[in-house]
């Protein structure tokens, strides 16, 4: 586990002892209760500090049922990321509710996976998906900030995040079930930080169920879209299931329909709560700019001047926001550095 604030430099003591300090505690719960405490009231930078203050910057603990060691700083960074001879595994939470995923795959099929990946989430791919953004983002503003005096924005922002996500990835044909859908994956994301005790009625046991209902819908319209792939209805840029199985057909990768939905589930978490996040905080920085937002409206009125009112953004169009691309560019660079987007990365 590697936190993602920079950690207070510390001086080790010399030893002869190459184990990672501290000890794991209770089985299966360790740290958890003390860190998702942290974790909750937004204390979790001090509890890193504290923890690294008294071991280091390498110890050993136990969280969400796993053995864990927690690095912090650039070495520990260096060190996970360069070497590719480690196999790291993910927490049996989210080895159990999100399946076969990147996350878990290793060897060919991990480079199968990832090349899929950054293939979809490519500059070139994001362009055919513009439109679609905008017409959820339009939507929500219409429905949610329109016509409000009072509004929250962390919520909505959550909202439209999962709204834009699904409806690129899925297209319209999982817009019926986008509430369920919405209410499942809420269970799922605060299951991931949990330790998996799979009893009934518990918040894991509750995520775990969520689970298996997301990827009983998410199989159908997966197999619907290989139905119409097959019979040359769709392309593969309508949506992420037939971009993967056109890649399957072009012998790309060898997933089953099982594993491109666990990959599904993995791109809604990843994009989820960091994107929601980010947007959050952004609008509060923008608040707490006047000259800035000024300047950010005036000029997406003048585009909005010199385009239709129901026309879609294009590509073009939002190239041209100069002052938006360049001080949002500020704004998030500023916003990374007093919030951590994800409070740690889990290896």
């Amino acid at each position: 586990m590697q936190p993602t604030c920079k950690p207070p430099h510390h001086q080790q003591q010399q030893s002869g002892s190459t184990w990672p300090s501290s000890s794991l505690d209770f089985p299966w719960i360790g740290q958890s209760i003390s860190l998702l405490r942290a974790l909750r009231s937004n204390t979790d930078y001090q509890w890193y500090q504290d923890r690294i203050k008294k071991y280091g910057p390498v110890s050993k603990m136990s969280v969400f049922g796993s053995p864990t060691v927690l690095m912090a700083g650039p070495a520990s960074n260096h060190f996970v990321f360069s070497n590719q001879d480690l196999i790291f595994t993910q927490t049996k939470a989210i080895n159990v509710l999100i399946g076969r995923s990147i996350m878990t795959l290793s060897g060919d099929e991990l480079k199968q996976v990832r090349s899929a990946l950054q293939g979809y989430l490519s500059p070139e791919m994001v362009t055919k998906y513009i439109w679609k953004m905008d017409e959820e983002v339009r939507k929500h503003i219409y429905l949610n900030w329109v016509g409000h005096k009072t509004i929250k924005v962390a919520p909505l922002a959550k909202r439209l995040t999962f709204n834009i996500i699904s409806s690129v990835m899925f297209g319209q044909g999982a817009a019926p079930f986008r509430e369920a859908l919405a209410t499942d994956f809420e269970k799922v994301v605060r299951a991931a930080l949990l330790i998996p005790v799979n009893i009934p009625f518990t918040k894991f046991n509750e995520g775990l169920r969520a689970s298996r209902r997301i990827r009983k819908l998410l199989g159908q319209i997966a197999q619907e879209r290989e139905a119409a792939f097959q019979q040359g209805h769709c392309s593969s840029a309508d949506d992420f299931f037939t971009y993967m199985l056109a890649l399957r057909s072009e012998g790309r990768h060898s997933l089953t329909v099982e594993d491109i939905v666990d990959n599904a589930i993995l791109l809604l978490i990843a994009g989820y709560e960091t994107s929601s996040v980010l947007i959050t905080f952004l609008i509060r920085q923008l608040a707490n700019e006047p000259d800035i937002l000024g300047k950010i409206t005036d000029e997406q009125e003048e585009i909005a001047r010199n385009k239709g009112p129901n026309e879609p953004l294009t590509w073009t169009l939002l190239c041209c926001l100069a002052m938006l691309l360049q001080d949002n560019s500020k704004n998030r660079d500023l916003v990374q550095k007093l919030v951590s987007v994800a409070k740690m990365l889990l290896r």
